[in-house]
């Protein structure tokens, strides 16, 4: 279930512009994990270079929060600032500024039905950017739990150990994760083709 609409995107903006303390907490529970997942995978480089843009992207977020108008998404407008650092920092250091070909989301969706996403399928810029724009719309634990295993590639044990649950009980809640992220993806997939 998301758990953002454009007006609460809108009034989270303008609080965390103004310092509200509660509104920066909430904005960074919220989306510094998918902006930095979005961030690594699309920079396809190493996490220092990753942090690096992560932090120039949420600097400049806060800068220009206020101008933030609710015409998209509050994390698409994140991964918009994004997009430009990491286009800033490939050029800085050298990098092709394009480098991913892109898998139809269709096939991602038949992919994800059947088994493990490929390494290759999920290197690529156009199922990075709808993961992630899944991700965003999980829950806290989901995608915690999610970032955890997938990305971090920690095992059952640590996770478990990490979110304070039972190895079973975290196996579950993988699992729940696991098919509440596919179902974000095919709704994605659908809104994509109303397009």
């Amino acid at each position: 279930m998301d758990n953002t609409n454009p007006s609460s995107d809108t009034r989270l903006a303008k609080r965390v512009a103004a310092g509200n303390e509660e509104a920066l907490q909430v904005f960074f529970e919220r989306y510094a994990d998918p902006l930095f997942a979005f961030i690594f995978h699309h920079l396809d480089s190493a996490r220092e270079d990753a942090e690096e843009v992560w932090q120039t992207t949420l600097l400049a977020a806060m800068h220009s929060a206020s101008a933030f108008s609710g015409e998209s998404r509050l994390f698409t407008w994140l991964c918009a600032i994004a997009r430009h650092k990491i286009t800033d920092f490939r050029r800085r250091t050298g990098k092709p500024t394009d480098v991913f070909s892109d898998v139809p989301s269709q096939q991602l969706l038949q992919l994800m039905a059947t088994s493990p996403l490929p390494e290759d399928v999920v290197l690529q810029r156009t199922t990075r950017i709808l993961v992630v724009k899944a991700l965003a719309t999980l829950p806290d634990d989901y995608r915690s739990a999610l970032l955890a295993r997938y990305v971090d590639e920690l095992p059952v044990t640590e996770i478990s150990s990490m979110l304070g649950r039972s190895y079973k009980a975290t196996e579950s809640l993988l699992s729940r994760a696991r098919e509440a992220l596919r179902q974000r993806l095919e709704h994605l997939e659908e809104k994509h083709g109303e397009n």
